[in-house]
């Protein structure tokens, strides 16, 4: 039994959601900020944290569909792991895949953009962004 990849291409689109949604509560975040409501904000980090666990499990899923055969892992490896710029698949699902991925991975830059302002904006001389690039590590996702 091969890789199915249908349950790949679902498995990426709730990613892609869940993402999404981090996005919108973390601009909502950004204008709790804005007018000094401690109480909402609080309310959208804990949603916030919820999608993120949503993210997780997608993952965790994810990687467990190549569990049960090393061939469906090399395979699973390749779709997850492989520069979603320079593929294009094979199959429709495949393509699917790459372009869930390409449009996970231009939100992601968003979000991190946002949650960079907003961590700067609430933080001040105390934000984690406040170092230079060069000495901050990149962070995979």
């Amino acid at each position: 039994m091969g890789l199915d990849t249908v349950k790949v291409m679902v498995l990426l689109q709730r990613k892609y959601n869940a993402i999404r949604e981090i996005g919108r509560l973390t601009r909502d975040l950004g204008e709790a900020f804005t007018r000094n409501d401690d109480i909402s904000a609080a309310m959208l980090l804990e949603m916030r944290a919820e999608e993120m666990a949503k993210v997780d499990a997608c993952i965790g899923e994810l990687w467990e569909l190549g569990e049960t055969d090393r061939s469906v892992l090399g395979q699973l490896r390749v779709l997850l792991t492989a520069d979603p710029k320079n593929r294009v698949g094979e199959t429709p699902e495949e393509k699917k895949i790459y372009d869930i991925r390409r449009r996970t991975q231009t939100m992601l830059d968003e979000l991190k953009e946002e949650d960079r302002k907003l961590n700067r904006r609430v933080t001040g001389e105390k934000s984690f962004y406040k170092t230079s690039r060069e000495e901050r590590r990149p962070i995979k996702v």
